[in-house]
């Protein structure tokens, strides 16, 4: 429920997660076992010889400390916190607690603000009256300034998809009619074990 590709979001999490994993295990090995000890500090001594030589070789005079090696490290870092920064940027706010807010009410009235928890309370007690859904969960996303809310309805195996879609597309028409604005509005129908095993089980209320 945000403005960024789902398929970027995983990518950058497996890449940080795996360079994580790579770091955490060399640590480890260096510090069990005396071979790759030696590596780690073969290695670290040698990338810290080479970024001394580098910076030695690009000093821009011999009067100042200042490198073009420095330079591009910081170059580097700034391009990383651009990307950074444009990320967060694009992620829409995340989760909200508002369903619907006017900030523009007239007279006396002024700024109206509909919380998450009524339209939770609203949709999920009317769906939990119908023998066929299992569960169902509501929540609200701020995307690009717009405040979106998602329906999550899980229905019992065998249960038309069809059929679940339009009563929650009713209660969400309903509960528009009863606040007098319309909701940006995703609904989706999971199913799992919790499906299966309750698909023929009678329903005691």
């Amino acid at each position: 429920m945000n403005a960024t590709n789902r398929g970027v979001n995983r990518a950058v999490l497996f890449l940080v997660g795996l360079v994580l994993v790579a770091a955490g295990s060399a640590v480890v090995l260096a510090s069990v076992w005396p071979v790759a000890a030696r590596i780690w500090g073969t290695w670290t001594g040698t990338a810290v010889s080479w970024m001394q030589d580098a910076d030695e070789a690009s000093r821009l005079s011999d009067g100042t400390t200042l490198s073009g090696f420095a330079i591009g490290v910081l170059a580097v870092l700034l391009v990383i916190i651009v990307g950074a920064v444009t990320v967060i940027a694009r992620l829409g706010g995340g989760r909200s607690s508002v369903v619907i807010r006017d900030e523009a009410g007239d007279g006396v009235q002024g700024p109206v603000v509909i919380r998450q928890g009524f339209a939770s309370d609203a949709i999920t007690q009317s769906l939990a009256s119908r023998g066929e859904i299992l569960a169902s969960r509501v929540s609200a996303s701020r995307v690009r300034g717009t405040d979106v809310l998602h329906v999550s309805v899980t229905p019992r195996q065998n249960t038309s998809p069809l059929d679940v879609a339009g009563t929650a597309t009713r209660l969400v028409d309903n509960l528009a009619i009863l606040t007098g604005r319309e909701t940006p509005t995703l609904i989706s129908i999971r199913s799992g074990v919790r499906a299966r095993l309750a698909g023929d089980q009678p329903r005691v209320d």
